[in-house]
């Protein structure tokens, strides 16, 4: 049944779209029938498309149209324009992101000035949604009528929104800049993950304002803002934070991107050092304190409906008492449960919010319609999109919350447990973005056999679940309970799906990034959660909920516990655990691009630290079962593969147990990495002892075993890109240095006069870490020819280098038909 055959469609307003904004939209289109006509290029045109924020997607020829909603707010009049514009030009669908913003995919890219004029035309742009600029500013979708809320953050963050749209200011920072407000300490806006977060806060004289934090952000760096105002008067707010983006436009860093991020230039100059920078540039912008005018607001219209049937204050069946009306949750219906987990009550008297769960942000064109039409019919025509990815509509009467459950059920958007563990983030994943490595959206499908909704236990209320599809955490799982981000692994000859589980992360209370516990195979995360669940019953305190479980129970302990789920079978005998959840071919990894030596270089010697951990279970379960000489076999295996993660920022992979022993004594344990007990192993793990080995003899050796490896993750954990690890203690005498390899002279190019190192035959990423430890060795300005295969190593060394800061001077092939080149590298002081 189409939309014209359920709803009458009531006309959509439009206003004439001022002659600036179309100017606009008509340069984007001449620029883009550039580009289709092939007078422009691909990558000329990205950086100009992502201004007006316009993505390109996995899928070749067609664009993501991102459509920026300030604080989440949005009409019904512009709904239903959204509504009609993803069903012309995209698929029907729309996808409300974790910043309050609407996603339409597929969409071709003759077709995204249409979108563009048909959005301006009621008020709504996709200007700034993508860039290096402002991104949306997102707030509370309960801003103004929270019972807890200091006041209403709403016209504030509109007013700071369209102070920054379009502003000189931002047009070209470094990299995104993200705001967020929250009206109470709930902080439901996660303000500490932003570049600048405001918080409401009053004085005790009744003067209102911010708490204002900076430098917050997710990604594969993760950082928690700090405060830069404890109170910031409203006068002040927008050279406050104009201030802040000032300060990152200077010293940003331009050059590596994965560096680019405000919390980066917080962490080279310490926070102290950045904020005195940003009081000189508040000043330096012509801002004295305290002359400032009052603030501009931007309002939002946002009056209640009128009351016109008495609500029954708590009392009788359509109360809100938070458990379905009196009954048990194993005997509520389905509108008591939907009442129990996605309406609250506001502020105001008889009034009531209900949450609309989308299934991970996703909701047709049809049912954009029938959530305008019922905003207008129930409400004051008002809806707000969510940072979980749901909708709101607030200003309900609570007399007619039943009427609105029952026709909100005729759509399929009457699920339960909106905003709850069982709504479950996950983003686009490899469904359409050019990043994603996993298919998270198939695994949130998996979960919810796990986080049933409406049927989730009392226990887990407080839990959240979030799922990315990479390390770039547009999921937010950082910062949830259970967090979960895509990887792949290479097993042999194939690749098999997997995801890094992140435990304890929060944003409410003190504020914590989760900690990465465990790699789990994808087809193995359901029942790894399973058994976490069983874990946290079976040991927690009285009343502790999950996030403290996580807490005091740690890291290893929980890291033990699911070990067993991170074995992954031979592909001969189950070839399921390389198909991603839902796939219907292998898994393979994508090519995400060169430059990542060092990512790939880590990943090693995080699959080694894994792969001893492994061991060591199965040595533990062979003590139990009293096969005690096997068990001792394990306990080896464990020290051997921790030995050869350790050797990977040496740039060694030996090839023999006794070669690995003697490089990992002389260059790892010599130098005080680890304690000095776990010297010449091979003495000391190399004897496996009698066929008829003692319980006992095989306790110590697994405990020896334990306690090296721990060793071993915690001199990596203390790691970082540069791959450098420190001394736990007083360094011995120097290690003699190993000889390089000879230089050998280049056959057909001229010579370019740097020392050769031969790094032909060798792989990524060790060739690259070589290089890396040969740069250390010299000194500023000398140079290195390299000389590396074809394929992935003159790809990738050459542009990891340069991510390093290091100058790449030549690049060439060493022979007529390519298959090895030569890269001439001059040393940066780092």
């Amino acid at each position: 049944m189409s939309p014209q055959d359920q709803l009458t469609i009531p006309e959509i307003k439009t206003s004439p779209i001022p002659p600036a904004l179309l100017e606009e939209i008509e340069t984007f289109e001449a620029e883009a029938l550039r580009t289709m006509a092939g007078e422009v290029s691909i990558d000329l045109f990205k950086p100009f498309r992502l201004q007006y924020g316009i993505y390109g997607q996995r899928q070749p020829g067609v664009q993501m149209v991102r459509i920026k909603i300030p604080f989440g707010g949005i009409s019904a009049n512009q709904l239903r324009r959204v509504a009609e514009l993803a069903d012309r030009h995209a698929t029907a669908v729309g996808h409300v992101t974790t910043r309050q913003d609407i996603q339409l995919h597929f969409v071709e890219l003759k077709d995204v000035p249409t979108i563009m004029r048909g959005l301006a035309e009621v008020g709504l742009t996709t200007r700034e949604a993508c860039a290096n600029t402002v991104r949306n500013v997102t707030a509370c979708h309960l801003a103004g009528v929270c019972q807890g809320e200091v006041f209403d953050v709403t016209p504030y963050a509109k007013t700071i929104a369209y102070h920054l749209l379009r502003n000189p200011l931002n047009q070209s920072l470094p990299r995104k800049f993200k705001i967020a407000l929250s009206g109470c300490k709930q902080d439901c806006a996660l303000t500490p993950i932003h570049d600048v977060g405001l918080l409401a806060a009053k004085r005790a004289d009744g003067t209102i304002g911010f708490r204002m934090v900076a430098g917050g952000g997710l990604g594969s760096a993760p950082r928690m803002a700090q405060v830069l105002r404890e109170f910031t008067p409203m006068e002040e707010l927008l050279p406050s934070i104009e201030a802040v983006i000032k300060v990152f436009d200077t010293l940003g860093n331009r050059k590596n991107r994965n560096k680019a991020r405000m919390k980066f230039v917080i962490e080279k100059l310490g926070f102290d050092e950045f904020k005195r920078r940003w009081e000189a540039a508040y000043e330096s912008m012509g801002y004295a304190r305290p002359s400032h005018e009052p603030i501009a607001l931007l309002t939002h219209a946002d009056e209640p409906t009128p009351l016109i049937m008495p609500t029954r204050n708590g009392s009788g069946p359509s109360s809100l008492n938070g458990n379905g009306a009196g009954h048990g949750i194993g005997h509520e219906t389905p509108f008591e449960m939907w009442k129990r987990t996605n309406v609250v009550k506001q502020k105001q008297p008889g009034y009531v919010t209900a949450a609309i769960k989308l299934f991970m942000g996703d909701l047709t064109s049809e049912q954009m319609l029938c959530v305008a039409d019922l905003a207008e019919r129930y409400a004051n025509g008002n809806i707000r999109t969510t940072i979980n990815q749901n909708m709101v509509i607030r200003w309900i009467p609570e007399s007619q919350i039943e009427s609105l459950y029952g026709e909100l059920s005729t759509q399929g958007l009457s699920d339960p447990g909106a905003e709850l563990v069982e709504d479950i983030i996950a983003c686009p994943g490899t469904d359409t973005c050019g990043l994603g490595i996993t298919s998270s959206k198939g695994l949130a499908r998996a979960l919810a056999e796990v986080f049933p909704a409406g049927r989730v236990p009392e226990d887990l209320s407080d839990v959240s679940v979030k799922i990315s599809g990479c390390h770039n955490s547009c999921a937010q799982h950082h910062i949830s309970t259970i967090g979960l981000h895509g990887v792949g692994k290479r097993l042999g000859e194939h690749v098999a799906p997997h995801y890094e589980l992140h435990l304890g992360g929060q944003v409410d209370g003190t504020p914590k990034i989760g900690q990465m516990t465990v790699k789990l195979p994808a087809k193995a995360v359901p029942a790894a959660l399973s058994h976490l669940v069983t874990v946290y019953r079976r040991d927690r305190l009285p009343k502790e909920n999950l996030s403290a479980f996580v807490a005091r129970a740690g890291k290893n302990k929980l890291k033990d516990e699911l070990i067993p789920y991170t074995i992954v079978p031979a592909y001969k005998d189950d070839p399921t655990f390389y198909y991603d959840w839902e796939g219907e071919a292998e898994f393979i990894l994508e090519d995400l691009g060169p430059g990542e030596c060092a990512g790939g270089a880590l990943e090693m010697i995080e699959n080694g630290i894994l792969e001893a951990d492994q061991e060591l279970y199965q040595a533990k379960l062979l003590v139990e079962n009293h096969q005690y000489s096997v068990s001792v076999n394990k306990s080896y295996r464990a020290v051997l593969a921790a030995a050869k993660a350790m050797l990977v920022t040496e740039g060694l992979e030996p090839s023999t147990d006794s070669e690995t022993f003697i490089e990992f004594d002389s260059r790892i344990a010599q130098k005080g990495i680890i304690p000095a007990q776990y010297r010449e192993l091979n003495k000391k793990v190399g004897d496996l002892g009698p066929k008829d080995t003692t319980a006992e003899s095989a306790r110590e050796k697994m405990a020896f075993a334990k306690g090296f490896v721990d060793a071993c993750r915690a001199a990596t954990e203390q790691m970082g890109k540069d791959l450098k690890l420190a001394p736990t203690q007083e360094a011995a005498a120097p290690v003699k240095e190993v000889a390089a390899a000879a230089p050998v002279a280049p056959a057909a190019p001229a010579p370019t006069g740097a020392p050769v190192y031969d790094l032909r035959g060798v792989a990524c990423p060790l060739n690259y870490v070589k290089t890396k430890l040969k740069l250390e060795m010299m000194d500023a300005g000398e140079k290195l020819e390299v000389w590396l295969d074809a394929g992935e190593p003159i790809k990738n060394v050459p542009m990891s280098l340069k991510n390093d800061g290091h100058l790449v001077l030549l690049q060439e092939a060493l022979e007529p038909e390519a298959a090895h080149y030569r890269v001439l590298v001059e040393k940066v002081e780092g």
